[in-house]
Order: structure tokens, then C-alpha cells, then sequence
């Protein structure tokens, strides 16, 4: 969700988004962890790549999310705030517990 998420913001290659998912606070990801989530989704088609001449070394693939990343990506975004709202909720529960009956 995340790969998807800081693809809709701007295309990236992949040490790129790796740079930008690391100033966003991920900061213990590794490469090895972005390359094959990014050839998974271009794999099912959730995203899409073109190369680009780089200046330095070989060409860059930049990768941006197609119709179907961007509607997995909503999908997900939705399950993960059903998710955060019973977790927060159970967290309050927890924080006042009601005596047994």
C-alpha cells in the first residue's frame, strides 16, 4: 500500500522511492525489501515502468501506479482504516476495563 501510495504522489525508480519512503519515516527499509514489491505489482499489473536515460550508468526504470494500483491502493486504504478504528477502539477498552458482572 505504501509503494502505491508514494507512486500516486510522483513516479519514482526504485532507490528513489526507497529515499522518499525512508524520509517518510520508514527508516530501516532496505532495497531489498522495495525491488520485489515492485515486481510484483508490475508483474499483476498494478503498476507500470518506462526507462529513462540516466546521465550516470545505465537507464532508470520509473514506475508509476496504473487503474488497477490506484483502485488496489483505495481498497487497501479502506481495510487499513477499518483496521486502525477496532484497534484504537479495543486500545480504549482497554484503557478503562469494565468490572466483570
Amino acid at each position: 500500500m505504501l509503494v502505491l501510495a508514494a507512486l500516486s504522489e510522483q513516479e519514482a525508480y526504485g532507490y528513489q522511492l526507497v529515499d522518499r519512503l525512508r524520509d517518510a519515516g520508514l527508516t530501516e527499509l532496505t532495497t531489498g525489501t522495495v525491488y520485489p514489491v515492485l515486481n510484483r505489482l508490475e508483474r499483476e499489473g498494478r503498476i507500470s515502468s518506462r526507462l529513462v536515460p540516466s546521465p550516470n550508468g545505465p537507464a532508470r526504470k520509473y514506475y508509476r501506479p496504473t487503474g488497477d494500483g490506484t483502485a488496489e491502493l483505495w481498497a487497501a486504504a479502506e481495510s487499513w482504516s477499518a483496521l486502525d478504528r477496532t484497534v484504537r477502539e479495543l486500545l480504549i477498552a482497554a484503557r478503562d476495563p469494565k468490572e466483570p458482572a
